[in-house]
């Protein structure tokens, strides 16, 4: 009997284990394997040496960090338009007469704050945009809003977002906690103040919309605290077909929004990635796989990211990344503690348009190791390698409207429909 005892109770054990392995996505972000901002110890300008892996794989992390702003790694010289793919029928002169802007004004329900004025990128029938649109495209819960369940508390959301029926969520200001969607749902913060505590895993799942939330990290204080924590935002394991709109997302312990293990088809728009202190040791906030060894991932994580701002105390990741196609449009860095824009590593490849970049960075592209290429068009501020070229990128599958780099700062920060949750919802 007492064998059978044991027997039972070393059973259970390892079950529980082997269930919370299974569950961390951790997992899939911190496999850094000769990921160069993400293994050293901190130093005195933090975790990033400002240095890539050798090609070869070997370390060079040990190798002390520049000063801030100075990037010591190889940019390939500014050559013109290295094949640069970008089909000139896909970008529309928005100055052109009748030029299609992609948003319907025609809409009854727009978003309004409380002076009456509304915000057309706000609308509950806006197109998703990008990558999540392409293959199939995303409709998440559905079109029907007059049938949306509309919740108030923490435990109305998580049963709400369960199960993989298709579902329209309204959510209405207030605190709740953290949640993991199932398959073919939309939720919608319906005004400012929708405050969601991270992570919010977004794993092994479908079709999903989530728009005008703020997600917020809880503080971490060391180094391997923050790397061994949970991001603010997380897609992986398979995930694909995913539109992130209007999301305020800060402080996340490892990451502000991390992409990983096979998640593709992925458009972040009008979202802002933030720190609200820099009292942590790991303010990295996008990364893009974890490991130049995810198999996964090879042919994945193609993501589109439009009119995003990375903002306060963001060091690095934004993003840096591996394997994935990424279009960046519209977006707007300007981090005084910017010390690595664009981290562009194993067999990737990244497109950066019409793009603001008002840091201190002496290039926006870092060669991370053996990188398909970057391509720079567009651009316009204070960093370096504004029109940068090296490699080969790829064919952008999707029409977009590429708004003029000048408009950029003021849309993207605007406080009624700009990046984060700015949103109101009649």
């Amino acid at each position: 009997m007492r064998n059978v005892l044991c027997f039972v109770l070393v059973f259970t054990l390892s079950l529980a284990v082997a269930c919370q392995s299974d569950d961390n996505d951790k997992t899939a972000n911190n496999n850094y394997q000769n990921d160069s901002d993400s293994t050293t110890p901190p130093g005195p300008y933090g975790t990033d040496p400002q240095r890539p892996p050798g090609r070869d794989g070997s370390d060079t992390n040990s190798l002390p960090p520049p000063p801030k702003g100075d990037d010591t790694t190889p940019v390939a010289p500014d050559t013109g338009m290295a094949d640069t793919s970008i089909r000139d029928t896909q970008v529309v002169d928005t100055n052109a007469p009748g030029a299609d802007t992609a948003i319907d004004t025609e809409s009854d329900s727009h978003p309004i704050n409380d002076d009456g004025e509304t915000a057309d990128n706000c609308q509950l029938n806006n197109a998703v945009p990008g990558y999540a649109s392409v293959a199939g495209g995303t409709t998440g819960g559905g079109f029907d809003f007059g049938a949306a369940v509309t919740v108030r508390t923490s435990s109305e959301l998580a049963s709400a977002v369960s199960g993989s029926e298709p579902r329209i969520i309204f959510v209405e200001p207030g605190n709740y906690d953290a949640f993991s969607p199932g398959s073919n749902k939309t939720i919608i913060g319906l005004r400012p103040g929708v405050n969601v505590a991270a992570p919010l895993k977004i794993s092994r799942v479908e079709n999903v919309i989530i728009r005008n939330l703020a997600v917020k990290g809880a503080y971490c204080a060391t180094y391997e605290e923050c790397r061994e924590g949970d991001d603010g935002v997380y897609i992986g394991h398979g995930a694909h077909h995913i539109w992130l709109d209007h999301l305020d997302i800060s402080d996340g312990q490892d990451g502000n929004c991390d992409i990983s293990r096979g998640g593709d088809f992925i458009s972040i728009s009008w979202t802002k990635f933030w720190y609200s202190t820099k009292d942590k040791d790991h303010q990295f906030s996008n990364l893009i796989a974890g490991s130049d060894n995810e198999p996964e991932s090879v042919g994945k994580l193609q993501i589109t990211y439009m009119n995003c701002w990375w903002g306060q105390y963001v060091e690095t990741r934004q993003p840096r990344g591996r394997f994935g196609n990424v279009h960046m449009l519209n977006n707007l860095h300007n981090s005084a503690d910017s010390r690595t824009v664009h981290g562009v590593g194993v067999d990737m490849a990244l497109i950066a348009e019409n793009c603001v970049y008002n840091t201190s960075d002496k290039a926006i592209f870092t060669d991370m190791g053996s990188p398909r290429g970057w391509l720079g068009t567009g651009n316009i501020g204070t960093a370096g390698g504004l029109s940068a070229s090296f490699g080969t990128v790829f064919d952008i599958p999707y029409a977009y409207t590429a708004m003029p780099a000048a408009e950029v700062e003021a849309a993207v920060t605007a406080a009624i429909g700009g990046a984060g949750n700015t949103c109101a919802f009649q």
